[in-house]
């Protein structure tokens, strides 16, 4: 079928990297998509109430405005099943009064914020209108971060240098472009005084600004300002090395498959295969454990070496004594460290069978193996890898 935003199957791709990079290509994509939506929907507000949208100028631009923690996670919640019309009816049928109200109390928020529009049918979300400010939130709070004095030095540095630029470093004496450029040189003399006696260009810098070399020190302004590591190092952040003895604890593999051997057929073989084809690292015990393995060992030993657990939990998950042990080996890591680590899937069974069975998890959100495919889950697996790559 032609597809006018060219959208590209991870699926299909012969790597891990290829999969990723087809994955951020169709993101862009989406995003475009998303855009033409919103502006779609704004057309049709104006339309049906006849309101003339007000000409933007310097005076009405709405101002970002930040959100509480849970109003972030409800944000990422909607963007991650914005395409599936049954979520938010399953999700506020099981909800209590007390949870209700806190759920409904945060699509406020995030509305009051101009991040969603949310339309409302029989007290329950109808449509979800995500904004721009919405898709790109984690940006602006990126963009938004307090930036070290190193860095705002550097950065003013590096924006008073455009103003003065000029083809080479021969400016008129005595013009007002040779006396911003005097000063400017003067203050990158005290920065490298202050900052950069430890950095490897700094020898060449004392040269450039004995010889005033203008052009020169830009350049190496420049690089320095990509210098991450350096950056880190002034910032504060130290570089951790990992000892020899610890590495064995680094992760090996990307996911843990966590199962009942009686789902392996109807949907674990084929989760794996949507996986693999993908690029990721799996422990999944019908393909790791060979002839001779103390079997108990390797299980063990797989559950401490995976970046994520997807925990598949069904009747037949109830009550055994081994996928309860891997659970219970889960959770401990994920309480100690703090980090997400447990990705549940609820195979044939509902919300309220988890919260009487393993209250514990119940807390954390999971997907239903109903609503989706294993290249779908596949794919909603690697938006996770991707971020945690990302974050390291």
């Amino acid at each position: 079928m032609y597809n006018p935003y060219g959208y590209i199957d991870p699926s299909q791709c012969n790597s891990a990297v290829s999969a990723a990079n087809a994955v951020k290509h169709n993101e862009e994509l989406r995003m475009k998509e998303r855009e033409e939506r919103i502006e779609d929907f704004r057309s049709a507000l104006a339309t049906s109430y006849q309101v003339k949208a007000a000409p933007t100028n310097p005076s009405n631009v709405r101002q970002f405005t930040p959100v509480s923690s849970e109003a972030e996670q409800l944000l990422q919640e909607i963007i991650d099943h914005e395409q599936d019309g049954e979520y938010w009816e399953q999700r506020f049928e099981d909800l209590s009064n007390r949870d209700e109200s806190i759920l409904r109390g945060t699509f406020g928020e995030l509305q009051s914020a101009h991040l969603i529009k949310v339309l409302w049918a029989s007290n329950i979300p109808d449509e979800i209108f995500i904004s721009k400010d919405g898709y790109l939130y984690e940006k602006h709070m990126e963009e938004m971060k307090p930036m070290s004095d190193f860095e705002r030095q550097l950065k003013t540095l590096l924006y008073r240098s455009e103003k003065i630029a000029g083809p080479d470093d021969r400016i008129q004496v005595g013009t007002a472009k040779s006396v911003l450029q005097d000063e400017w040189m003067n203050d990158v003399q005290i920065f490298h005084s202050t900052y950069l006696k430890e950095h490897p260009l700094n020898g060449r810098i004392n040269t450039l600004l004995f010889h005033r070399k203008f052009s020169e020190l830009v350049s190496c302004l420049v690089s320095i300002s990509k210098d991450k590591p350096f950056i880190d190092k002034m910032n504060g952040i130290a570089m951790v090395s990992v000892p020899a003895y610890q590495a064995k604890t680094l992760p090996e593999y990307d996911v843990f498959i966590s199962h009942a051997n009686a789902d392996k057929e109807k949907l674990i073989d084929e989760l794996n295969e949507s996986l693999k084809k993908l690029g990721v690292k799996i422990f999944y015990d019908k393909e790791e454990l060979e002839w001779g393995d103390n079997w108990k060992d390797r299980i063990l030993n797989g559950t401490q070496k995976a970046e994520f657990a997807i925990i598949v939990i069904s009747q037949n998950f109830f009550d055994r004594e081994w996928t309860e042990r891997e659970l219970n080996e889960f959770l401990n890591r994920q309480n100690r460290n703090g980090q997400k680590l447990i990705l549940p899937i609820l195979h044939n069974i509902t919300v309220q069978q988890l919260k009487e069975k393993y209250p514990s998890v119940a807390d954390i959100q999971a997907i239903d193996s109903r609503k989706y495919t294993c290249d779908q889950i596949a794919l909603l697996f690697a938006r996770q890898l991707i971020k945690r790559l990302k974050s390291v």
